[in-house]
Parts: C-alpha cells; sequence; structure tokens
C-alpha cells in the first residue's frame, strides 16, 4: 500500500476529485437507492463543487503515486441555500473509494474537518447524509435528525439529517 497524504485540497484537483466521487458513489449509494434514481443523480452529485476546491475547507487523500482515494470537507454555508448559520457548519461531499473503505480515512477526514472548524469557532455540524452513509456518520457522533429530499435539478434524492456537536 502507497504513502498516503492528507492536503487541502486545490482548484487543479477538480477531475480527480470528480473521478474519485464518481468511482465512490456509484458503488456505495447502488444498494440504498433505486438504480433509475441514481442513474438521473450520480451525472450531478459526482461533480466536484469548484467553490468547495477553492475554500480552503476541503481535503484529499492522495497516495504516494497521486491517486485520490478519499475526499471530504466542511463549509459554513448551508447546501443548496447559501444560508449561515453563527456556529454551525456544514459536512460537505465526503468520498471514499470502495476499495478502501474501512481503513480510517473517512474518519482522517472527518478530524481534520473538525479540528478546522473548531479553530473558526464552530460549535456544531450539520450532514445531509445520503441513506447508505449514516452508519458512518452515526459512528463518529452524529445524530439523525430526521429525513430531507434533496433536489439535484432532475431529480430529488432521499437523504438524512444529521447533527453534531463540536467539543
Amino acid at each position: 500500500m502507497a504513502h498516503e497524504i492528507l492536503r487541502v485540497a486545490r482548484p487543479e484537483d477538480h477531475a480527480a476529485v470528480s473521478d474519485l466521487l464518481s468511482r465512490s458513489y456509484s458503488i456505495l449509494m447502488a444498494p440504498a437507492y433505486p438504480a433509475d434514481l441514481l442513474a438521473l443523480a450520480l451525472p450531478v452529485i459526482t461533480k466536484a463543487n469548484p467553490a468547495l476546491l477553492a475554500s480552503g475547507r476541503y481535503a484529499v487523500v492522495e497516495t504516494g503515486d497521486g491517486m485520490l482515494v478519499g475526499c471530504g470537507g466542511w463549509s459554513r454555508e448551508r447546501p443548496g441555500s447559501g444560508e449561515i448559520t453563527p456556529g454551525l457548519a456544514h459536512i460537505r461531499h465526503f468520498a471514499i473509494d470502495p476499495a478502501r473503505l474501512r481503513c480510517g480515512l473517512g474518519r482522517r477526514l472527518y478530524d481534520w474537518c473538525e479540528h478546522a472548524a473548531r479553530g473558526e469557532d464552530m460549535k456544531a455540524f450539520e450532514c445531509h447524509s445520503s441513506l447508505n452513509a449514516e452508519p458512518f456518520y452515526r459512528a463518529l457522533g452524529f445524530a439523525r435528525v430526521g429525513t430531507l429530499n434533496i433536489d439535484f435539478g432532475p431529480c430529488a434524492l432521499p437523504a438524512i439529517l444529521m447533527t453534531r456537536r463540536i467539543y
């Protein structure tokens, strides 16, 4: 296994992050969502967000040979609305290469996010979790608040609203 580094994402990571999102979401979301719904959602949700990549609040895990195997970050802005609530941060666009699940990469990315958010006086995280990712976020200490449908233009994807205090 190659040595892996966690680093802040850059705008030029756009293609590699999009590739990772596609590899991850197409496999990991398949058991939780109907194939016809994923066919509509995946082209939209697997595109890297340029604003996140440029924010300094999004990170990637990269192998020694330059392949991305994990990504994720946070923002002050609520996804979809841009609303800002003082002290509330939002977990954004996490993905792990399916071949690297349960190797600690997701937790490593989350810990990086929490440390950075705490440094900017954030007191809690909110997360719009996909149905398949709820166990991951629950293991990190997130609690289910309710359900929601996230509108991606061509479709709405059922999701779970979760929160976690940052201590």
